[in-house]
């Protein structure tokens, strides 16, 4: 039995019989059974009798999708079949109503988890990875990224939450994507959501890709599934379906990557490669996967002699670290060791491009035009648009401004030194080396160049035009109304008021609010929709109990929260409340936190400890 309300009219509900029928628009399923289409159709007749509308825009966050690839499909590919016969693949073209693709320039690293809370504009993200170094617990930090969900992925109306259904992306990564293509229509199609966008992520076109898949073939059968959800949207609705389709980067296809021997040469180099700094010669290198950058963390007061070091490693295109002593000037070095800085301007967002041994991102042609046409003040200084309009086609492009925003604030905890590799190299760890020898790898991401970094912008009701992961959101009113999870999830965090500052879309309250907390902090904050049911005064108790318990570990702590702090705004689900100041536990340890009301537990989380023992916010 399925109820639906009615949107925008006093409650009423439709009952059918069969809450199957929308599986039934699976298109798969279609092609099978006559009967299920007309009670599909019938019903999507009936619904718009009964005041029912769905919303008038999907969003579709396609992980991977490169700009080449999708221009190309566009224009059309040729191809020859088995009998020599040649035929011709084209897909989201203007006979559709799609406007030409546009670029979309990725972050520094351009990685899925970065690029997407830079889309929509989150606060960032501990690190550039689910596996991350974090400074303040001086610990790696290791996140399972089959099973762990980020906020741009809870914003979504639909992506795939199992962790089953996600690991089989990376065995049977067609399967995973045509099966994520069916949900979204399915989910589209049934959804009661009453906002004008509804938001998807498709993650397995990207595994698609890691794996070898014929990706164009695959975007040609959503394309072909996304125009019989249009057809039958436009009989439903009366007017066309609107669509705008995004992509976080590009993939390199340059086949079985090289591994690169970074430990082995920093350890040769006499460095100590492990999970946390405490001298000048200690290194973390987190890594996940298969990737075509790396990330190095050590002493800042290291970082320039190590960059120059590292400049002989092989399989290195570029790197990139900031100065030591200075936090607005970065250099950037090539594997011939040529050397520039960059210097930024943060209150104007200008850069300045200062070759100081050579030109390792061929730069110096765009300065001169930049000169030429007056763009540069006297300083050498452009704006960071000014930059992106003259380097958005280069092969590395947007560098400076990326360069400089992934170093600083890709992550909350940035690396020191970031490494683009040549396309022919990549970093991964060993026993993940030794697995992808069992399948089929050609092709990964991360890299500065534009190969990696050139995801898409495309859609069917407005032209788009090159824009980058931190400009996309204004072509699209900043994407309002994502959803709002933590009114129907129970989850918890700890943070503090410069951590928070670096959100760039207002989503909550609270993304406004921060500014008045009365300290730095860490704050507790948690929310459910459990806490919109009682009053303020009702106290929360808090227990934090060591992640990995033993028979001679102490018992769980207990700390009653009494009053949360008021801000002009709290939603009644979420509450923000001051840690006690004499709170102390085990130095650099993994700790899990539940929170009580009335006697039942309504959230847990996991939070780190600094090396003296107090709660580290990332």
């Amino acid at each position: 039995m399925v109820k639906l309300a009615v949107r925008g009219r006093p409650h009423k509900e439709f009952h059918f019989a069969n809450s199957q029928i929308f599986e039934s628009l699976s298109f798969a399923n279609m092609k099978r059974s006559g009967t299920k289409i007309a009670m599909a159709v019938l019903a999507l007749w009936v619904l718009p009798l009964a005041g029912f509308a769905l919303p008038a825009r999907l969003i579709i966050a396609l992980d991977g999708i490169a700009y080449r690839d999708m221009q190309a499909l566009q224009a059309g590919i040729t191809r020859t079949n088995f009998w020599g016969h040649t035929y011709q693949l084209r897909a989201f073209t203007a006979g559709e109503g799609y406007y030409p693709v546009s670029r979309m320039i990725s972050t520094f690293p351009s990685a899925s988890d970065v690029a997407w809370t830079d889309i929509f504009g989150d606060r960032p993200l501990p690190g550039y990875q689910r596996t991350y170094y974090s400074a303040a617990a001086n610990s790696l930090i290791v996140l399972n990224g089959v099973t762990t969900t980020m906020e741009h992925e809870r914003q979504m109306d639909f992506q795939v939450q199992n962790g089953i259904a996600r690991g089989l992306g990376y065995l049977f990564p067609a399967h995973t994507l045509r099966y994520e293509m069916h949900r979204t229509v399915a989910n589209f199609l049934r959804t009661t959501s009453p906002r004008h966008n509804y938001y998807v992520y498709i993650r397995a076109s990207d595994d698609a890709q890691h794996l070898d898949r014929d990706i164009i073939k695959l975007l040609c059968e959503f394309d072909q599934r996304l125009q019989k959800l249009r057809d039958v949207y436009k009989q439903r609705e009366g007017h066309d379906l609107e669509i705008a389709i995004l992509s976080d980067h590009g993939h390199n296809h340059a086949g079985r990557g090289i591994r690169v021997e970074d430990v082995t040469f920093l350890e040769k180099a006499g460095y100590h490669v492990g999970t946390e700094i405490d001298g000048p010669k200690d290194v973390v290198l987190p890594v996940v996967g298969i990737e075509s950058w790396v990330e190095v963390h050590c002493y800042p007061a290291e970082s320039e002699i190590l960059a120059q070091k590292l400049c002989d490693l092989k399989g290195v295109d570029l790197l990139a670290s900031i100065v030591p002593g200075q936090t607005n000037r970065f250099l950037v070095m090539n594997a011939k060791r040529e050397r520039a800085d960059i210097e930024w301007n943060r209150e104007r967002n200008s850069f300045r491009y200062i070759p100081v041994n050579g030109d390792p991102l061929h730069y110096q042609p765009v300065v001169d035009e930049l000169r030429k046409n007056q763009v540069l003040d006297a300083n050498g200084f452009a704006t960071a648009d000014e930059w992106m309009a003259a380097t958005v086609t280069n092969y590395y492009p947007l560098a400076l401004e990326r360069i400089a925003r992934g170093i600083t604030r890709g992550a909350l905890n940035p690396a020191t030194i970031l490494i683009s590799l040549d396309n022919h190299y990549v970093n991964d760890v060993w026993f993940t080396e030794k697995g992808s020898r069992l399948v089929t790898c050609r092709s990964t991401h991360g890299g500065l160049d534009a190969i990696c970094s050139d995801g898409i912008v495309l859609s069917n009701f407005q032209p788009t035009h090159d824009t980058s992961t931190a400009r996309v959101a204004s072509q699209f009113e900043d994407f309002p109304a994502v959803v709002d999870y933590r009114a129907s999830e129970g989850g918890g965090e700890l943070v503090t008021k410069s951590e928070q500052s670096l959100t760039r879309l207002v989503r909550t309250p609270f993304d406004q609010e921060f500014k008045d907390l009365p300290a730095n902090g860490p704050y507790l904050r948690i929310w459910s929709p459990k806490l919109a049911g009682v009053g303020e005064n009702v106290p929360v108790k808090v227990t934090i109990e060591k992640a990995r318990r033993f028979s001679t570990s102490p018992p769980p702590q207990t700390v009653e929260v009494q009053q949360p702090i008021t801000l002009a705004q709290d939603p009644p689900y979420e509450r923000i409340y001051a840690l006690p100041p004499d709170l102390t536990l085990e130095p650099s340890t993994e700790y899990n936190v539940s929170a009580w009301l009335q006697g039942k537990s309504i959230l847990e989380f996991s939070i780190h400890t600094t090396p003296n023992g107090k709660p580290a916010a990332f």
